[in-house]
């Protein structure tokens, strides 16, 4: 079951880059929530689907301008979940980075992600950097 759902995670990401809302609901729950730390314009729990990638287009747009780069660090899973570790650091231009790390706890159930929540190694960073970096 692991190894599935390291698959699941991948279709969900070739669904949202291509944009395709019923490849994605083949791997997301409708019920699907998204909790995001911090005390900035990004932070909260995203319920659903279309809360969900609105969530992921914003976050694309800010590392999108930020030159991110990204070093997976650890991946392990379970029958319900897979935790993945990561270093993230960026380098933009307008001199507002982070160098960071973070986690992401994905939760399945009946194939489909029906959770995701993100771990900040400092959360502190990750609020000043978001205030200061979104739009």
């Amino acid at each position: 079951m692991p190894n599935s759902h390291l698959d699941t995670i991948n279709r969900f990401f070739e669904a949202y880059g291509k944009r395709d809302i019923e490849g994605i609901k083949q791997v997301m729950d409708s019920n699907v929530q998204w909790i995001f730390p911090g005390h900035h314009p990004i932070a909260g729990t995203k319920s659903g689907i279309d809360e969900v990638v609105a969530f992921f287009d914003a976050m694309g747009k800010v590392m999108g301008e930020s030159n991110v780069k990204v070093d997976k660090i650890i991946t392990g899973a379970n029958d319900n979940y897979v935790i993945e570790c990561q270093h993230i650091s960026t380098n933009r231009k307008d001199g507002n980075n982070m160098d960071h790390h973070w986690c992401v706890l994905w939760t399945f159930k009946d194939a489909k992600i029906i959770e995701g929540r993100h771990f900040a190694g400092d959360q502190h960073l990750a609020d000043s950097f978001f205030c200061k970096v979104y739009r």
